[in-house]
């Protein structure tokens, strides 16, 4: 066993995290349809909103607005649009996640659920999902009015307060889910954990996100690299079509392992346990 006072490197920890979160993958690798499904759904929403805000509110004209009212009646309905934009866009993206947190949480208690399994259990908590969605999706207008009504220090105030929303949150949703909480009680669970856990378990908590950002920046280096060497037209189309898709899919890939290991130190900020496949000294280095 690794001493307890075990010191690693970000990107080694990342390195780390990255590789025990894809050995759980591997055994459920139905989860990754999850964010796909979720992605999907996503730009099909933006799609639908987009052409609504165009036809409805701009009339098909990128200049001008159906709306002669005042000003704040048109505020108020581009806010009013954006707030339903977040909460359907929060909906979708949290009860996918939650599907590929029952999945795993069976994984990690000896079970072996398939993928009917993750969307049954996370439509039984659907009201909850959506009540913590339509929270999230209030936060996140109330922090846009603030950045686009008081300019610069507007933007250092929601940047600042969206960063703290998004840290003392972290767990809220697998409490929610896995911890069988309730809103209120989620976020308390969550912010308990997040200060439990502070300090290096921030960086061990992204550190995914860290080991993907080095693969893209050496993914982005090797095509200019091969459009350099050869500059033509096909060469540019072929690369970008290739970095495009590789792109996606590390950001799929990304997404997926982070929930995983999310889920992994959930697991263990509340019950000590370390899941099987995971081991000690990056949650000896996280938990203080």
């Amino acid at each position: 066993m690794p001493p307890e006072n075990i010191k690693l490197g970000k990107f080694k920890a990342s390195r780390i995290i990255v590789k025990e979160s894809w050995n759980a993958l591997k055994q459920d690798k139905e989860v990754m349809w999850f964010p796909v499904i979720s992605g999907f759904f996503t730009l099909l929403i933006i799609g639908a909103m987009a052409s609504f805000f165009y036809f409805n509110l701009l009339g098909g004209s990128r200049t001008e607005f159906k709306i002669d009212e005042s000003k704040e009646i048109t505020n108020l309905v581009l806010y009013g649009t954006l707030f339903v934009y977040y909460i359907v866009i929060f909906f979708i993206v949290n009860f996918f996640q939650s599907a590929l947190f029952i999945i795993v949480q069976g994984r990690f208690s000896g079970q072996d659920l398939n993928f009917s399994d993750g969307i049954n259990g996370a439509s039984k908590h659907i009201g909850k999902i959506f009540i913590w969605s339509f929270i999230s999706a209030t936060v996140g207008i109330v922090l846009k009015i603030i950045s686009e009504n008081f300019k610069v220090v507007g933007r250092i105030i929601a940047g600042v307060l969206g960063a703290a929303w998004d840290i003392l949150t972290y767990f809220s949703l697998p409490a929610l889910v896995i911890g069988n909480l309730n809103v209120k009680d989620s976020f308390k669970e969550s912010a308990a954990i997040i200060k439990k856990t502070w300090g290096e378990t921030l960086i061990v908590n992204f550190g995914v996100g860290l080991f993907f950002v080095v693969v893209i920046v050496l993914a982005v280096l090797l095509s200019l690299a091969i459009i350099i060497f050869s500059p033509t037209t096909y060469t540019f189309i072929i690369v970008g079509v290739i970095f495009a898709v590789f792109y996606i899919a590390m950001m799929l890939l990304s997404t997926t392992l982070s929930s995983i290991f999310k889920l992994a130190l959930f697991n263990y900020a509340r019950t000590g346990t370390i899941p099987q496949g995971f081991s000690d000294d990056i949650f000896k280095q996280a938990i203080k």
